[in-house]
């Protein structure tokens, strides 16, 4: 391999979870020396070894994938942010093509091509790559159910460990300090944290204190049920966090806890869940549920704990545990700290991406 081509519709100056990775494998191309070319459909500032080639969808396609065949270079090998509709472009460009799998883009849809077409041409693209590359074992074994002759191996996301440190004290209370952190919508279980906050006995219940970050459209749902429950003097929701205050939100926190839901009836899923290893790496161990690719992300007591989607005694049993003897969290922060600075770093995981590309033009 001479050169990785970084074919993505997801790029800076976006910050989704797709650009953010390309912005990171892009970063470590430049540390490690490794030749490399973004091209994107996405506008912004002019930088080096980035092409953006931007128009109407329909048109900007046949754009990149004339650049692409324009520009080849033998050794090339290109990476997708996704299988559609970049991967199909770098099939058709005929340069070996590898594609990014994060979970959610492999579900169905609502509409006509999703509902009806959508299975038939996932299951013939992916089987086209030479290597599928999944974010967790649960994406790994879903590209695999879509798609059964699928080349895919399993890569679990890294952290920015150099970024995400712990920056604050924790807390010198007897208080159990919770962060929550996510774009609001129903699948990600809050209302279940509520309701579970809601239920303990009132020795415990007062001894909670939530925050809950992002903005998303069930964010009225849940401030009405925090009131109807009567926490509104222990739930609280501060809005939108930037990056800038995104280190101090995890690491002033006892606890980080997201509660996805799965469901398979829609696109919902947790992939990955990259907030898991974020506040790990401030110190801050997590509590997440078993779906999706977030056992991937929490290795239960090894800075974390998980528990089954919608398990109202798990979570009870574990938050008075956790209140009564407060020694236990500053264990699983240790922990936490040493897992992911050990194992979940952006240049191992760059070192095993290199090897998996290595091998498809040797």
């Amino acid at each position: 391999m001479e050169r990785i081509i970084i074919l993505t519709y997801d790029y800076s100056p976006n910050n989704g979870g797709i650009a953010r990775l390309c912005k990171e494998i892009v970063k470590q191309c430049i540390l490690t020396k490794t030749d490399y070319l973004v091209v994107t459909n996405i506008d912004g500032p002019a930088e080096k070894n980035v092409e953006r080639i931007v128009g109407w969808r329909g048109i900007v396609e046949f754009k990149i994938l004339h650049f692409l065949k324009k520009n080849r270079k033998k050794g090339d090998v290109i990476l997708t942010g996704l299988f559609h509709p970049d991967g199909m472009i770098g099939l058709l460009s005929g340069i070996p093509c590898c594609f990014l799998a994060h979970g959610a883009e492999l579900m169905s849809g609502e509409g006509f091509f999703r509902k009806h077409i959508w299975s038939y041409y996932r299951k013939i693209i992916l089987s086209k790559s030479p290597k599928v590359i999944a974010n967790s074992d649960y994406t790994r074994n879903l590209v695999k159910k879509c798609s059964p002759f699928a080349n895919v191996i399993a890569l679990p996301l890294a952290v920015d460990n150099e970024y995400f440190h712990p920056t604050k004290d924790k807390p010198n209370d007897d208080i159990l300090h919770l962060c929550s952190i996510s774009r609001l919508e129903q699948f990600k279980g809050h209302d279940f944290i509520i309701n579970t906050i809601a239920e303990l006995p009132e020795i415990y219940r007062n001894k909670i204190r939530l925050t809950i970050g992002g903005k998303g459209p069930y964010k009225e749902y849940l401030e009405k049920l925090a009131k109807e429950k009567g926490l509104q003097e222990i739930v609280s929701f501060v809005g939108f966090v930037s990056d800038d205050q995104l280190r101090d939100f995890y690491s002033e926190n006892d606890v980080f806890i997201l509660c996805t839901r799965e469901d398979h009836s829609t696109n919902h899923v947790e992939g990955f869940g990259l907030v898991f290893t974020e506040a790990q790496a401030c110190g801050t161990p997590c509590i997440g549920t078993r779906t999706g690719g977030i056992p991937d992300a929490i290795d239960k007591g090894n800075g974390g704990w998980l528990i089954k989607q919608d398990d109202q005694n798990a979570l009870s049993d574990l938050l008075i545990s956790l209140i009564s003897d407060k020694s236990l969290l500053k264990k699983q922060s240790e922990l936490a700290l040493y897992r992911v600075n050990t194992t979940c770093n952006w240049s191992l995981y760059f070192k095993d991406l290199k090897q998996i590309l290595s091998k498809i033009i040797t």
